[in-house]
């Protein structure tokens, strides 16, 4: 694997491991401490891989395909090859999204002590969003792609749901996954139109053969795209979530609808608008 690949997939495991090891940490005197450690460890290596995957296709040329990640799973027409991709758009959004992590754990580890005793499971969903973030911004397989932009819905409601003892923040959360899933609804249609048309769920071969999928389904696919992108990125009409979205602790207010998540939209939304992808 290049130096090029094994920082993309650096840039998903790393919080994604965060996470795993977070989840699985036994309440005890020091798993506050452990949890913090781990939620800033991950989420610092995440920035540093952005940063060298940045340098790396500084030149705007320079990227690497089919980084493999989770194998590949045969559909009986073609084969769903979940794979990764870096470049100069990956790299760049890394570096915002491990940058913006960062900051929400250090500040989180300091901000919620004495505030809520689910700090563990708190900073492993922080990692754990960051991760499904980063795999929407590596993903080079449509599939994968809509894997982690589920994630990153879950997550979303855990973390603005996360004060669980008032009704204004369950009411938050609810609303807030119900109103993205009306867009998510639109851009799980968009992906089957796009893979029965194309024949691949590779989004490089996707957009290699844009120009031999008939024109009505590649009309409907984007529109149906665009209602996904609409709804992560809180854009009218599916915008109603992102006031309640405050009821969540204040580092998820920078994290998820300030931030990574309303970027999340804009960023798939241009990885499939990437015509001169390769």
């Amino acid at each position: 694997m290049s130096g090029l690949a094994l920082t993309a997939a650096m840039a998903v495991s790393a919080p994604a491991w965060a996470a795993l090891l977070g989840l699985g940490l036994a309440r005890g005197r020091d798993s506050h401490l452990v949890a913090a450690a781990l939620g800033v460890l991950g989420a610092f290596v995440a920035l540093v891989a952005g940063i060298v995957e940045t340098a790396l296709t500084w030149d705007g040329a320079t990227q690497v395909t089919r980084i493999p990640l989770l194998g590949e799973a045969q559909t009986g027409t073609f084969a769903i090859d979940l794979t990764l991709r870096a470049d100069a758009l990956a790299g760049l959004v890394s570096v915002a999204v491990g940058l913006v992590a960062l900051c929400v754990q250090v500040y989180s580890a300091g901000y919620l002590t004495g505030r809520s005793a689910r700090y563990r499971p708190y900073a492993a969903t922080v990692s754990l969003f960051t991760a499904a973030m980063l795999l929407v911004v590596h993903a080079d397989d449509i599939v994968l792609l809509l894997i982690g932009w589920e994630v990153m819905g879950i997550c979303s409601y855990l973390l603005i749901g996360h004060h669980s003892e008032r009704q204004a923040a369950r009411s938050a959360a609810a609303k807030a996954f119900l109103v993205t899933r009306v867009g998510d609804v639109g851009f799980l249609l968009g992906v089957v139109v796009l893979m029965s048309s194309a024949g691949t769920s590779s989004i490089t071969g996707l957009l290699a053969s844009a120009g031999t999928i008939p024109a009505g389904s590649l009309t409907l696919a984007c529109l149906l795209l665009l209602a996904g992108v609409v709804g992560k990125s809180g854009q009218f009409p599916l915008h109603t979530w992102l006031p309640d979205a405050m009821e969540g602790p204040t580092p998820v207010s920078a994290l998820s609808p300030a931030a990574t998540l309303v970027a999340a939209g804009v960023s798939g939304g241009a990885r499939l608008a990437r015509r001169g992808a390769r």
